[in-house]
């Protein structure tokens, strides 16, 4: 078995790889734009095990930068890491992992991190790799009917061009912030160049001529799923939830809730107690002495000043 970088390797293969194990379309454009946009992957991008001639398994690499109680700095973290259906159970997951981890550390990077469910297979790996769940997202549920509908804001799916305007209010509310509070001024922007995001599902939030914040939602089957809510300081997370459902035909809500100050308003609005769910956000220690709980206080997980969501992590 061969441990190579993409480029190194068939991308016609790694998009069957992709297609196969992921149902995800790594085609050689999107790669090339991910490339060009995305500041996050490492320069080789992927790596890859390639066993009798076949690309047998990946794992992208990344350095995100977040910003922790000792200033800006960067983790590690790991992606996309699959196995072709016909190479299972041969270790080329550990082989890939090993090596991802060998080229943060060489990188200077203190901590590996991902995001994974804590259903699926591959997470009893890595928890014998040494990961371990430090965030766990809830979420809430509810019926339409049963809550709060007045609201003075104003919701409006994003045109192409507001986008940037999400991004914007992103960079000034993050401030003071830790975590993921590091983005960069095109983040948004560049999720949706690449594919990862819908640009339909990026909502601003408006009071009066004020943008109060934006989220990232969409509708189907009459449910209103809210997967990222931020919203400026006084604005009521229960209202934005109303101002959004308005004229969607909406009869059901679901909000994953990432930080304490939207559960607390939601809470308040009358929303049930929120659930965790089978997502998590786990680290590894990579260098001498490094240790879980040094992660914690860095990035201030479990605090009102963590910053996280789901298209932060990898």
């Amino acid at each position: 078995m061969e441990i190579l970088e993409y480029d190194q390797v068939d991308p016609v293969d790694v998009l069957n790889l992709n297609l196969l194990s992921l149902g995800y379309a790594l085609t050689p454009e999107r790669v090339a734009r991910m490339r060009e946009l995305d500041e996050r992957p490492f320069p080789f991008f992927a790596l890859y095990a390639v066993e009798d001639g076949t690309v047998a398994g990946q794992v992208g690499v990344y350095r995100l930068p977040v910003m922790t109680i000792e200033g800006p700095q960067d983790l590690g973290g790991a992606c996309a890491m699959c196995t072709h259906p016909a190479f299972e159970r041969r270790g080329i997951a550990y082989r890939l992992m090993d090596a991802a981890h060998t080229y943060m550390l060489e990188a200077g990077l203190r901590f590996s991190t991902l995001g994974t469910a804590r259903h699926r297979g591959a997470y009893a790996l890595y928890k014998r790799q040494g990961y371990e769940d430090v965030y766990i997202p809830t979420s809430t549920f509810a019926r339409l009917m049963d809550m709060r509908q007045d609201t003075a804001l104003v919701a409006e799916r994003a045109a192409p061009e507001q986008i940037d305007l999400a991004d914007t209010f992103y960079q000034q509310v993050a401030v003071g912030y830790l975590g993921f509070a590091r983005r960069s001024r095109s983040y948004l922007a560049m999720m949706v160049a690449t594919g990862d995001l819908d640009a339909g599902e990026v909502w601003l939030l408006w009071d009066g001529d004020r943008l109060a914040g934006y989220a990232l939602a969409g509708v189907s089957e009459s449910i209103l799923a809210v997967n990222s809510l931020l919203l400026a300081t006084g604005i009521d997370a229960a209202e934005a939830i109303a101002a959004i459902c308005k004229g969607q035909g909406v009869r059901f809500v679901r909000v994953r809730v990432d930080h304490p100050s939207v559960g607390a308003a939601l809470l308040q609005g009358g929303y049930p107690p929120g659930q965790a769910g089978w997502a998590t956000f786990m680290i590894k220690p990579l260098a001498s002495g490094a240790s879980i709980d040094e992660a914690r206080r860095l990035l201030g997980i479990g605090t009102q000043r963590f910053l996280i969501s789901y298209i932060d992590v990898t």
